[in-house]
């Protein structure tokens, strides 16, 4: 079984370019609405990144380093069509193909890496042929490093990450490229002087047990290439285990009525999911 991580690059920004080819030549980034506090580039385009656009991003600050800057809002239902577009496409190849994130999916392989190399570039070609778009590709053994391959040559790149190489190409790598190694994470492996993924694949693991507990013994198994998570498969549907609703408040809540009303318009929200759920359970 040879695993691939396919990423879509600059997804939001490479599919504004698709439709509207004009944007092409331009710096771009799709941001959120500054009136409606969403105000944060989502993602830009890599003549926008060279000028020093990043993702995250406050508006405000992205037309500070790129006055020439192009912000457009986002278009969610347009990206949905072309992420179902990509999953199409290695669906062609794989009957294991899991999503992660809308721009993002491992694609289970029953090949050698010599085999998968080669359904890798098909992917490729065919996402340019079809789609406009490109993508990056990382091929392993795992799928954390799959994960970990597919950011290490962008755009429209392939690396092959087995287990003769993956020490050499990943260990000097910052910690925080690892899948699942957040900003605070990152911080934490700092104080302990762990810095490197490397560092994390050979720290002591009662030392990241302690610290961290499961969650720090499942990343270091990643670093270690040991990760043994199966793709899902296509028609795979995972179990809800919460039900949650989130809200951006169009400005600052100052009293106690106002954070009131609107918590309590949020538990409506997700007692109305809680429902449906049930309703769609009993009646399957």
């Amino acid at each position: 079984m040879t695993i691939l991580h396919s990423d879509a690059n600059c997804f939001y920004a490479s599919v504004e370019m698709v439709e509207n080819p004009s944007l092409r030549e331009q710096r771009i980034a799709v941001c959120g609405d500054t009136e409606q506090r969403h105000g944060i580039v989502l993602t830009a385009n890599y003549p926008a990144k060279r000028a020093g656009v990043k993702t995250a991003m406050a508006n405000w600050e992205a037309r500070q380093k790129c006055p020439d800057l192009v912000m457009l809002p986002p278009r969610y239902d347009l990206y949905l069509k072309y992420s179902r577009l990509l999953r199409r496409i290695y669906q062609r190849h794989s009957a294991q193909v899991e999503p992660f994130g809308m721009d993002e999916c491992w694609i289970g392989l029953p090949f050698e890496e010599k085999e998968a190399i080669d359904v890798a570039e098909s992917i490729r070609r065919t996402v340019r042929e079809e789609t406009g778009l490109t993508v990056s590709i990382g091929v392993s053994f795992c799928k954390a490093l799959a994960k970990l391959g597919s950011d290490m040559k962008k755009p429209d790149g392939l690396t092959v990450l087995n287990r003769g190489n993956f020490r050499e190409k990943c260990w000097r790598l910052p910690v925080s490229e690892l899948l699942y190694v957040g900003p605070r994470t990152t911080l934490k492996l700092y104080e302990m002087g762990i810095t490197t993924i490397g560092a994390l694949a050979q720290a002591p693991i009662d030392l990241i047990q302690r610290r961290f507990g499961k969650n720090g013994l499942m990343v270091r198994a990643f670093a270690r290439g040991e990760d043994l998570s199966p793709v899902a498969p296509n028609d795979f549907a995972p179990q809800i285990k919460s039900i949650g609703h989130g809200a951006t408040c169009v400005c600052d809540l100052h009293d106690n009525y106002s954070v009131w009303l609107a918590l309590y318009e949020l538990a409506q929200d997700v007692g109305h999911r809680m429902i449906s759920h049930e309703v769609k359970a009993g009646g399957a």
